[in-house]
């Protein structure tokens, strides 16, 4: 006998995974029974909420800066490891994988949530255990010392991501032009790798480069808007073209452009900027060849967000001095 449609809609109800559709809007358009059994909270309830609401505060901020990014460029990311936020008792860690489908022209994302509340338990316990026979081979003092260190910037680091999670939720994450993520995503971004370079404290690279299209204006004015806008969707494409995985490239003005390069040294990245500026000069540009400056600069211990970009902008400003098409470092 074979299962009717409205037997398969009972078993989805009630699989033993979490099950939620989310619309173009970020906003909860269906979720099956068992996320609302753990959730304690019915499923009409969770209709037309974003998403991220699921969520605890902590888990926020990968549900928007990591999984909803991997979803949006490559339409799928798997097993990243959330809480959800259940009211009136401890979180509940689970691994959630998500995949976009196309129902009736809307594009749709499907959200699979796998408890792991026992596995995570028998992590933590088990890096307890190590960090505890770790610090018995320590000095008393040198122990309380390095726990009170790390405790702080947890706790600073938290407040941060607690901060963040909730402007991420009312921001736009992709600039509409071109596609690639915005000043406010590429901020974002940055400041959670600065944050992970102070907790860490140990060797680090990163460098940052500010990208500006050479004698723009000229171009909107002689040709018009719709080839300038032409223009910059060219280069967002080659820009992501010639990163790597890791890589972030963003537009963040007009004709401005910032690139990420985690792991990265100075002398690394600026190999990489002469290849990707010689790209750019080399590309068939139509209806008029098109040039960039570039300016380099890379993470020095004490960096702020504001020093790096402020580093990052004098060499912007340097290489167009110098006659640009051109990448200056500082």
């Amino acid at each position: 006998m074979r299962p009717r449609a409205a037997d398969f809609a009972r078993w989805w109800h009630h699989a033993p995974s979490g099950q939620v559709i989310v619309d173009e809007q970020g906003l909860i358009l269906q979720a099956n029974q068992t996320i609302s059994d753990w959730m304690a909270l019915p499923v009409s309830y969770l209709y037309n909420r974003p998403a991220s609401e699921l969520f605890t505060p902590e888990a926020r901020m990968l549900y928007l800066g990591l999984l909803a990014y991997r979803v949006a460029e490559d339409g799928a990311a798997d097993e990243v490891h959330l809480t959800l936020r259940v009211e009136g008792d401890a979180p509940l860690p689970v691994l959630c994988s998500a995949r976009q489908m196309t129902h009736q022209s809307a594009d749709l994302v499907l959200l699979s949530m796998l408890p792991i509340a026992r596995k995570d338990s028998l992590e933590r316990e088990l890096i307890q255990a190590r960090q505890e026979a770790q610090l018995a081979l320590e000095e008393k003092n040198a122990v309380i010392a390095e726990l009170k260190s790390v405790r702080s910037a947890l706790e600073s680091q938290r407040e941060e991501l607690k901060s963040l999670t909730m402007r991420l939720g009312h921001e736009a994450r992709s600039d509409a032009l071109t596609g690639l993520p915005n000043r406010r995503h590429f901020d974002s971004v940055l400041q959670q790798l600065l944050l992970t370079l102070a907790v860490n404290r140990g060797p680090a690279s990163l460098s940052v480069a500010l990208l500006d299209v050479d004698h723009f204006k000229p171009v909107n004015d002689q040709y018009g808007h719709a080839v300038g806008d032409r223009v910059l969707q060219q280069l967002a494409q080659l820009l992501s073209s010639q990163l790597r995985g890791r890589d972030l490239a963003a537009r963040i003005g007009g004709e401005e452009f910032a690139l990420l390069m985690p792991d990265t040294s100075h002398a690394e990245a600026s190999v990489a900027m002469d290849r990707l500026r010689r790209a750019i000069e080399i590309y068939p540009w139509q209806p008029v060849p098109i040039t960039v400056s570039i300016g380099l600069t890379s993470f020095r211990a004490g960096d702020t967000q504001d020093s790096l970009m402020a580093r990052a902008d004098a060499a912007l400003y340097s290489a167009k001095h110098q006659g640009r098409n051109r990448v200056a470092k500082r």
